[in-house]
């Protein structure tokens, strides 16, 4: 169920340090030193199976979606868990204004009928369709882009650790609001847990 935008209000706090757990995995922010490992982990267990890019040919992710998700690491606003030195989750996320849907459209409509420029235009009626921004009476929200996880480590929370720790880093940056969009059940089945808000759903047979 493509569309779903999910939000959760965050006061501003001061944030103290990236978390670390005691099961052996580490949060920390994603560096531009790292763009090219976290992009190879992204390759290996988010775009082989998220169902904006498979759903639709070709198969494979569009270079300008990757070059847009690697784009969001400048920001700081980026995460990654590590188990000793390898990558086995991954949080990308960078600020949205409110006329972030006006902005996606014209993408759509710059990369027209692309593989890229189709995913812009469901995620552009998505944004206008949950009008977030009037409905929490905000300016910015802090967007979650992607949220992988190793499918080997998948159930032991690692991707729940990635959203508390981008909620704590917001709040510290000052973002009032914490958005994302789930592409699949699991995912959403996660932020419900997270007790997020549901505010839209587009259907992928519409």
């Amino acid at each position: 169920m493509a569309g779903y935008q999910i939000q959760e209000k965050t006061p501003a706090f001061i944030h103290k340090n990236i978390l670390s757990k005691g099961d052996g995995i580490q949060i920390d922010a994603i560096q531009l030193c790292h763009r090219d490992k976290v992009l190879d982990f992204l390759r290996s267990h988010y775009y082989l199976e998220e169902p904006l890019t498979i759903g639709s040919y070709p198969k494979e992710q569009d270079p300008e979606d990757e070059k847009f998700n690697m784009s969001q690491i400048t920001h700081g606003t980026c995460l990654m868990a590590l188990n000793e030195e390898r990558i086995v989750g991954v949080l990308i996320s960078g600020l949205k204004h409110s006329n972030e849907a006006d902005h996606l459209f014209e993408d759509a409509a710059r990369f027209g009928p692309t593989k890229w420029g189709t995913a812009l235009k469901i995620l552009a009626c998505a944004e206008r369709e949950s009008n977030v921004y009037v409905r929490y009476n905000v300016l910015k929200a802090l967007h979650i882009h992607i949220l992988a996880v190793d499918a080997q480590l998948r159930g032991h929370t690692i991707g729940a650790s990635l959203i508390e720790e981008i909620k704590k880093l917001g709040r510290h940056l000052g973002y009032p609001l914490l958005t994302l969009d789930c592409t699949s059940y699991y995912s959403a089945k996660l932020c419900e847990r997270l007790h997020m808000d549901l505010v839209n759903v587009i259907k992928y047979d519409e």
